[in-house]
């Protein structure tokens, strides 16, 4: 019986062979899909270590990653993402993936990125750490008072983020949005809302994080 990580691929037909070829029987590719359906029957089936999701398949990516994670409990869903959008990843976070990878990967990348999962490793560019790590503290002073939704409004926010963005993005009414930024000047201590983005990056530590 092979040693090597068992690898299932999601993602469009071009895609899964080019990660064929640069994988070069470095891993064991026990399956491929390429929509939500036939990747969480494949998971199922197989039980891979490692799941590889490409950002262009068809069906809800953020779906796949919570249909592949309970269908395979053990295996480590890495998504292949277009750009640094730190929104998409956290996401793909709290779906239950361990890494987001953005941008085009060279044979190299790609196997550093599939050995970092293997060994349960997080899998995040370091350009991105700090907005993870942001979304986990809620921001800094006080922010361990904050509930999980407070703490997703307020790494809004920090980006950018308008109230009916925000509203739209969490499929949450923008008065409950409203009552959340109220919540967060409060128990951040801060005079108004245009204060919570300065704020969080203030209490910001420094982290990091090997480059993938």
């Amino acid at each position: 019986m092979s040693n090597l990580p068992r690898l299932l691929i999601v993602d469009m037909a071009p895609m899964r062979l080019g990660i064929r070829m640069a994988l070069n029987g470095d891993v064991d590719v026990c399956g491929e899909a390429e929509d939500a359906e036939r990747a969480i029957r494949a998971a199922k089936r197989e039980q891979p270590d490692l799941c590889l999701i490409g950002e262009d398949i068809a069906g809800d990516g953020v779906a796949v990653i919570r249909g592949v994670t309970r269908a395979a409990p053990g295996c480590a869903v890495v998504v292949l993402g277009h750009g640094h959008d730190a929104d998409r990843l956290l996401e793909c976070v709290r779906a239950g993936a361990v890494g987001y990878v953005p941008g085009v990967l060279d044979a190299d990348r790609l196997k550093r990125v599939i050995q970092a999962a293997a060994a349960n490793e997080a899998v995040v560019p370091r350009s991105m750490v700090l907005e993870l790590l942001l979304e986990l503290r809620g921001g800094g002073g006080g922010a361990d008072a904050l509930t999980a939704r407070e703490s997703q409004v307020l790494g809004m926010l920090r980006r950018g983020h308008r109230t009916a963005d925000i509203a739209d993005r969490l499929a949450i009414a923008p008065v409950t949005v409203r009552r959340h930024i109220s919540e967060l000047v409060r128990k951040l201590g801060v005079e108004n809302r245009a204060a919570l983005a300065p704020g969080a990056r203030a209490g910001a530590g420094a982290y990091a994080a090997q480059e993938t």
